[in-house]
């Protein structure tokens, strides 16, 4: 690859995922320290990126595929997205973050299929191998993580510079400052992409034909199905692990780096476990070693001591995340054909991050609830707010499911055929 073309693609995907990591991490305890949050409406906030996961990412993908550059529309959303996040930052309730979140994730959910298409595309160079292709998309996504590192750490140096902020007192979401000034600097570097324009073989039913995979490739739906339980499970993590941590002896404003150990294991898991575990071992236990990296952590999570151990566990996101997801995505991209992959990424977003996130992020704000102790509101008669959670029992639901899902992968994955279709084409023939 051109020197030019790796720094665009990776500071791309390092600015896409700084924007998401900016606030997700964080978010959950910001709203229970400041709003006084209960689970569910932690939920239902978090749930908006995933109610939009389902609604625009084949809107997204059809214009990328058929009428507009890809990089183009990154650059519009980027923008919309910097404005909703600073529209963000200074809401004093629930439902005017939830009004802005929509707008935010309207946006932003399109570009997470979209930004593995661009760099699919200027991956897919002839001479390529696809094992050569597969270890360049790892190292580039690789500077997604980076970027959610780097959030974390400056999102915790600027909290530790501030006033402390008093429970139950509101002040400006720092975190959803932090997502505007990464959402605008993205707007600036999409439009020095290199041009990604709609193929010139574009399916007009694209949208509809990227369902033709469940027929067409045996073993998707099955495939699909167990990713969508997967990614149910991965909301505990996201929206419930702020306030754990919190809850287990980690300073507030330090939450943000702490959780930074997931993203660093990530890295080390994208960059070098994760070619060297598709190369050796394949797509199906590298799918399952992901899955069960999960549980592993949920286990210590209801331990929930020694804190140096829940601390070490949180090591076990990253390598999931790398295995199962970024997995995942390599393997629809391989199996679609060229003129609907960026539909098929979407069909994945749809599923995964779509129905399984949204999903994930009710049953486990309900679930904490459910193990959670209400007590008097003292500024507020008559009122309950959250007390003490049962974080043991919270934790071991997503464990138990996790591991049933990684016995699923391993019963019915099915390898796709490397290197064996001509270029452009899917592979329906599996191993």
């Amino acid at each position: 690859m051109k020197m030019r073309l790796r720094v665009l693609l990776s500071a791309m995907m390092f600015l896409t995922y700084a924007s998401w990591g900016a606030w997700t991490p964080i978010l959950a305890l910001t709203l229970s320290n400041r709003l006084n949050a209960t689970g569910t409406q932690v939920g239902a906030v978090y749930g908006v990126l995933w109610l939009a996961c389902i609604i625009t990412p084949f809107i997204g993908g059809q214009l990328v595929d058929r009428l507009m550059p890809s990089q183009v529309f990154l650059g519009i959303a980027s923008a919309v997205c910097a404005l909703a996040a600073w529209m963000m930052s200074q809401q004093q309730s629930i439902g005017g973050l939830i009004g802005w979140m929509w707008v935010w994730s309207v946006a932003f959910a399109p570009t997470l299929g979209i930004t593995n298409s661009i760099a699919f595309h200027h991956l897919s160079r002839d001479g390529a191998s696809e094992a050569e292709q597969e270890r360049d998309f790892a190292i580039i996504r690789t500077a997604g993580t980076i970027g959610w590192i780097v959030a974390g750490f400056l999102l915790t140096w600027y909290l530790t510079q501030r006033p402390p902020v008093s429970k139950g007192t509101w002040a400006p979401y720092e975190e959803m400052q932090l997502a505007a000034l990464f959402g605008a600097v993205l707007a600036v570097v999409a439009f020095l992409l290199p041009n990604t324009p709609p193929s010139k073989d574009a399916n007009p039913w694209a949208f509809t034909k990227a369902f033709s995979l469940f027929k067409m490739v045996p073993g998707f739906a099955v495939f699909m199905l167990i990713s969508f339980v997967v990614s149910t499970e991965f909301q505990f993590f996201y929206v419930l692990s702020a306030p754990f941590l919190q809850s287990a002896g980690v300073t507030g404003d330090y939450v943000p780096v702490t959780k930074t150990v997931s993203q660093i294991a990530e890295i080390v898991s994208l960059a070098v476990l994760l070619p060297i575990s598709l190369k050796f071992l394949g797509m199906r236990k590298t799918l399952v070693l992901g899955v069960l990296a999960w549980p592993l952590r949920y286990f210590i999570f209801a331990l929930g001591q020694p804190l140096w151990l829940v601390i070490v566990s949180l090591a076990f996101h990253g390598i999931g995340f790398a295995f199962v997801f970024v997995t995942s995505q390599i393997y629809v991209d391989r199996v679609a054909p060229k003129d609907i992959r960026a539909s098929a990424q979407g069909l994945l977003t749809l599923v995964t991050l779509g129905f399984g996130n949204w999903l994930g992020t009710i049953f486990c704000g309900r679930l904490k609830d459910y193990y959670t102790t209400f007590v008097p509101d003292p500024k507020n008669p008559g009122a309950t707010i959250p007390g003490e959670v049962n974080w043991a029992m919270v934790f071991m639901v997503p464990g138990v499911l996790t591991v049933l899902c990684a016995i699923a992968f391993w019963l019915t994955f099915r390898e796709p055929r490397t290197d064996t279709a001509p270029a452009g084409e899917a592979q329906p023939q599996l191993a």
